[in-house]
This record gives C-alpha cells, sequence and structure tokens, in this order.
C-alpha cells in the first residue's frame, strides 16, 4: 500500500503568491491608464497614475509655443478626456499679470480664466498681451476639477512672447 502525501504551501505561501498576483494586478492596471498631462493628480480612491505628455493627459494641453505682444493670440487648447465631465483653470503668474489679460470666446476675463469642458470637449484660452511688455515669457498654470472627483494640477507652463 502506498501513501500518497499532498504538499501545502501553507500560510507564508498563500500569501506570497496572493500579494505577487496583487502586485501583477496593479502594474497591467497601471500601466494601461494615462495622466493628463498634469504633474500633481488626486482621486476619490487609491490611485496612481504615471506621467504623460501634456497633450496625451487626462486632461490635455497644447501650449502655444509663443504668443505675440499688442496682440490677442492662442495660450492654450485643454481637452477633456475624462469620460465625465470636467472644469479647468488657466491663471497667469503673478510676474505676468501686469502685462497679459486671458480671452475666452472673444472677451478678456483676467488674471484667471475657468472653462467647463464635457467629456471629449476642447477649449481655447487666449492671451492679450501689452504691446509695451518687458517680459521675455508667459507664465501660467491650470489645474482642472473632473466631476468624479479627479483633480489634476499643471503648474508652470509657459510661452515666449515675440515682439
Amino acid at each position: 500500500m502506498s501513501r500518497h502525501r499532498t504538499r501545502s504551501r501553507g500560510p507564508a505561501g498563500r500569501a506570497l503568491t496572493a500579494a505577487l498576483a496583487i502586485a501583477v494586478v496593479v502594474a497591467i492596471a497601471l500601466g494601461g491608464a494615462g495622466t493628463g498631462a498634469f504633474a500633481t493628480s488626486a482621486v476619490d480612491r487609491d490611485s496612481a497614475l504615471p506621467v504623460a505628455a501634456d497633450e496625451s493627459g487626462v486632461v490635455g494641453l497644447d501650449v502655444s509655443a509663443s504668443v505675440a505682444a499688442n496682440d490677442t493670440t492662442r495660450l492654450v487648447t485643454v481637452t477633456n478626456s475624462l469620460d465625465a465631465p470636467a472644469s479647468a483653470t488657466v491663471s497667469l503668474h503673478e510676474s505676468a499679470r501686469d502685462d497679459a489679460d486671458l480671452v475666452v470666446d472673444g472677451s478678456i476675463v483676467g488674471d484667471s480664466a475657468t472653462v467647463s469642458l464635457s467629456s471629449g470637449a476642447s477649449e481655447t484660452v487666449d492671451v492679450r498681451v501689452a504691446s509695451n511688455t518687458t517680459l521675455d515669457a508667459l507664465a501660467f498654470d491650470v489645474s482642472a476639477t473632473g466631476e468624479r472627483g479627479v483633480t489634476v494640477s499643471a503648474p508652470d507652463r509657459s510661452a515666449t512672447i515675440t515682439t
């Protein structure tokens, strides 16, 4: 008569296997997600998102390389890549507030502009730079909030000022 012995991994072996399985699932989930062009983000649930280029983020940014003095030109186009509505705020840095105003849909709105974005929508924020500016570049920040608790921040963006 032969005896067969079954080998059990025991509690330590099962815990290691479970930890490895969780790590693989998390790595796969994070590998398929993009951030959204932002330096920081916060979501309601435990999550981490990899950094993506400005244009490829969950809230994408297409920042103009340059803007013109004594003219109104495009500063940034913001695109909502989330599957829910979002709002984005563009704010001029303190150093630019005396020399420039943000413009949305042809209306001057001042030093800060907030745009509402449905899922997949884009909005352009223009800037009017004074003709007598002494600045070489126009610095600004962008922050966005999604309907499902996503908040993102893209500080210290800039465009060169041409005369």
